[in-house]
């Protein structure tokens, strides 16, 4: 009777353990001040491992393929890519240290976030223009900028002052 309390025991506490360990885990999906502000301090850490990955799509149709796949497929190709190139290790410890599931979860907030600023000065533009060069920008600008959600839009606006040097690296086309 005692060994079964005692497994009883042990398996709430494993239970306990996994639900802490999960509530713990930063939210990476979202813009939001925390995810933001660790995918700045990851920024000059990760820059090398992320111009490799970004050489694997050398072209417009391979990044659309690359981007259409689920996040897990995502990042197997990239830690097949780094593995490749001996720097898995390396990118493991920079996500790790920063709060990162993987090298492809900080590259989609990476891309989320940019597709936000970008949208943030389409739209900002749009209301400075007349009724046929809104129709033009609009033709002109990249889907996936035309679909970022009003709220990251908004988030955008709200933390312009903390996104300041990177608004201006995007603005000036770094």
């Amino acid at each position: 009777m005692s060994r079964l309390f005692l497994n009883l025991v042990i398996w709430t506490l494993c239970i306990c353990c996994v639900s802490v360990n999960a509530q713990l885990l930063p939210d990476n999906k979202s813009l939001n001040a925390q995810s933001v502000a660790r995918w700045m301090q990851t920024n000059r850490a990760i820059a090398p491992i992320v111009q490799v990955v970004d050489s694997m799509n050398a072209t417009d149709a391979v990044l659309k393929a690359f981007e259409a796949l689920p996040p897990a497929e995502q990042d197997q190709k990239i830690n097949a890519l780094l593995k490749s190139k001996n720097l898995l290790e390396n990118a493991n410890q920079i996500t790790q240290k920063h709060g990162w599931k993987s090298v492809g979860e900080y590259m989609r907030l990476s891309t989320k976030l940019g597709n936000a600023i970008a949208a943030y000065f389409l739209f900002g533009d749009l209301g400075k223009v007349t009724g046929e060069q809104e129709k033009q920008l609009k033709e002109k600008a990249d889907p996936a900028v035309l679909a970022v959600p009003q709220i990251d839009i908004d988030f955008v606006k709200k933390n312009e002052k903390a996104l300041q040097k990177y608004i201006q690296a995007y603005g000036a086309g770094r």
